[in-house]
């Protein structure tokens, strides 16, 4: 029996500022950058006060990601940091402090590139690994860099995977991510819902990434949805919404998904996890890693904007959208 007891954090609204309060005052975006890092901060610290082995907190803890935003990419990138470097010695005190680990995330320089970087810290304090994020939608994908690998990590209680916000749409990731060992994932978000979909549509996906790869998952955000699901799909618990909120549950890394004891006679194993991960036929999955599908021929009339005047146009039609709401 392996038991950790798993936290996830929901606070209610990070400080900002909007394109559409007119130019923003650079030293006051620091100040909010402060607020959330002050934010964060006593959030982690009830998280470890309730005794959690790990907890998460919401993609971009800084809350910097909205100045992608704006025409002028200094904007962003003045304020994007190296890990390590402030934002995770700040992190840093609090791990070290409660002897707990942490997942958070936020924007790193390295070298000339950025990333959308998970950071895990240990119950010392210090950095256990980094996770760059892969998928990028919109924005984020014209100046941040996508990462190109699914790493995990080991810890003192068993091994831990990040995938971030965007990441949980693609099933693939998870299932990356738990063939490369992980036991348990996390996955810092600025939401999980999609709108035009069903009712509760982001609690369903969450626990069907937990389900198809029978290992729990934790998921952290601003305002509603944080929960942390076990690897048979409950919901163990989930954050009130419209509320800031800590959550935690009671984990058994050990505990066996789904007992199917009729099977053993015939496959030699009643544990159904061990049973489909080695009844993988990758060999004829090729469709997954095939940069281009038949099913993209349907969307050549629609392609991405990825080149700078694309970028151009965006913004000059976002401006356009907050004038008139002005």
């Amino acid at each position: 029996m392996r038991e950790i007891q798993v936290g996830s954090i929901q606070p209610l609204e990070q400080p900002r500022i909007y394109a559409s309060q007119g130019e923003p005052d650079r030293d006051l975006g620091r100040r909010n950058i402060e607020e959330n890092l002050d934010l964060a901060c006593r959030l982690l610290s009830q998280a470890g006060e309730a005794g959690c082995d790990i907890v998460a907190y919401p993609e971009d803890i800084q809350a910097i990601g909205h100045y992608l935003y704006y025409t002028d990419p200094s904007m962003f990138t003045g304020y994007v940091e190296t890990v390590p470097g402030p934002t995770t010695d700040r992190v840093s005190e609090v791990a070290r402090k409660y002897g707990m680990y942490v997942v958070h995330t936020q924007y790193e320089w390295v070298g000339e590139a950025i990333y959308n970087v998970a950071v895990l810290m240990g119950r010392k304090g210090e950095i256990i690994g980094t996770y760059h994020k892969v998928q990028l939608p919109g924005v984020e994908r014209w100046i941040v860099t996508h990462g190109d690998s699914f790493p995990v990590f080991e810890t003192d209680f068993g091994t831990v995977g990040i995938l971030t916000c965007y990441d949980i749409d693609f099933p693939e990731i998870a299932r990356c991510l738990t063939l490369n060992g992980a036991e348990i994932l996390f996955c810092p978000t600025m939401g999980v819902n999609l709108r035009g979909q069903c009712e509760g549509n982001g609690a369903m996906r969450v626990r069907m990434r937990a389900i198809d790869n029978f290992v729990p998952l934790a998921v952290s955000t601003c305002r509603r949805d944080s929960m942390i699901v076990n690897s048979d799909g409950t919901v163990l618990a989930m954050a009130r919404p419209e509320r800031e909120d800590v959550i935690s549950a009671t984990v058994d890394l050990d505990a066996t998904p789904v007992d199917h004891s009729e099977w053993e006679l015939i496959t030699g194993l009643s544990d159904v996890k061990a049973r489909l991960l080695q009844e993988r036929l990758p060999e004829v999955f090729t469709p997954l890693t095939d940069p281009h599908p038949p099913v993209l021929d349907r969307y050549r009339e629609k392609p991405l904007r990825q080149t700078p005047e694309q970028r151009k146009e965006f913004f000059d039609e976002l401006h356009r959208w907050w004038a008139g709401k002005r």
